[in-house]
């Protein structure tokens, strides 16, 4: 029996045979209750990591080495970078984990935004990590010269997370390019990317180059976002060798080989991330134009998401959509009256819009 023999026989032996290899499809029925309150993208995965899939499952009862080393590989070919300056971890919380834990052995202190994604901070304090809050802007954007304000001699890490997550809003590349190079003197700057796939074109920049080639600047994407892979937990960071290399015995698990194979051929599939960033960007718009008309303030969003103000108690928003089939998202203190609302699907943004409407007392 041939390798692919073995491979074909083991779907079938599961029933993974007629598993669909296609995205989710546009014209599927609405499933309720619809969940717009984690971020994830309702498109994905790609046929060509659904493909990865089945494949990769006959190696289940294998450690992953081999599938680690062809992700690393593809992804030093798409960044341009040296494969020793890339670590993968299981979903970017991790790599978020490990810098934590990175910190508090050296007794250093974290400086970031608030809100932002806040991983790295909790499990720092949990640590006992001291941690600097500083407050975004009037426009819901990471205010740079506070957070710089922030740094000390006792600073070790500085998060900045670009698009921000709740509020999907940016600060400009050159802006950011010029305060990564500043701050990296003093500390590292870790620069989460988790909705650079998504925003609008030249909204901002990556800082992969930076990473690149400066010695105190990490870069962390993920899989879970434009991949559609979240269930999976595939992410990586770039930086340079030395920050790799501390990095590495903080890891507490490997990602799993279906999720490496996944990740690894969704690399490569350029036709599903192409169309699949249209029609969230396309639906983003569609949201935001609806909230417009509804007079319902929002932070310019970049992610695949909308940072709304529904004009209402947060908890009796979030009830009124419940009932309606709607899950959305929870408070982010201090913006309590703000709700991350998820971009779903082309169909469940319009029924989404619909219960908006509902909700806000307009008749359609």
């Amino acid at each position: 029996m041939t390798e692919l023999d073995r491979r074909q026989a083991l779907a079938l032996a599961l029933g993974l045979a007629a598993l669909p290899l296609r995205a989710r499809d546009a014209e599927a029925p609405l499933q309720y209750p619809i969940r717009l309150s984690f971020n994830e993208n309702p498109w994905g995965p790609g046929p060509k990591a659904r493909a990865a899939i089945v494949e990769s499952l006959v190696d289940g009862s294998r450690y992953g080495a081999q599938y680690s080393t062809r992700l690393i590989a593809a992804i030093a070919k798409q960044e341009a970078v040296a494969p020793e300056r890339i670590i993968l971890g299981s979903g970017s919380g991790e790599l978020l984990h490990m810098l934590a834990l990175l910190t508090h052995s050296r007794g250093r202190a974290i400086s970031c935004a608030w809100p932002t994604f806040g991983q790295l901070m909790g499990f720092g304090e949990q640590l006992g990590v001291p941690v600097r809050r500083i407050a975004l802007d009037a426009q819901l954007r990471h205010d740079l010269p506070a957070l710089a304000a922030s740094v000390s001699s006792d600073t070790g890490l500085i998060y900045v997370c670009n698009p921000n997550n709740p509020t999907g809003t940016v600060v400009s590349g050159a802006a950011l390019l010029e305060f990564c190079r500043q701050m990296a003197s003093k500390a590292l700057v870790v620069v989460d990317e988790a909705y650079m796939d998504l925003i609008e074109p030249g909204a901002t920049s990556s800082m992969i180059e930076l990473a690149r080639n400066h010695s105190n600047v990490i870069v962390l994407r993920t899989f879970s976002k434009i991949h559609g892979l979240a269930g999976l937990r595939v992410g990586y960071g770039i930086g340079h060798p030395d920050t790799i290399k501390a990095l590495r015995p903080l890891q507490m698990v490997s990602p799993n080989v279906p999720g490496l194979a996944a990740a690894a051929a969704s690399l490569g599939d350029t036709e599903f991330l192409r169309t699949t960033g249209e029609r969230l960007r396309a639906d983003r718009r569609r949201l935001c134009e609806a909230c417009d008309a509804l007079g319902i303030g929002y932070a310019p969003p970049q992610g695949n998401f909308v940072f709304m103000k529904p004009g209402m108690e947060l908890e009796a928003f979030r009830a009124a959509m419940k009932q309606l089939g709607f899950e959305v998202g929870r408070p982010f203190a201090p913006l309590t009256d703000y709700c991350r609302v998820t971009v779903g699907t082309t169909a469940e943004t319009t029924a989404f819009i619909q219960a908006l409407r509902q909700v806000k007392g307009v008749r359609s």
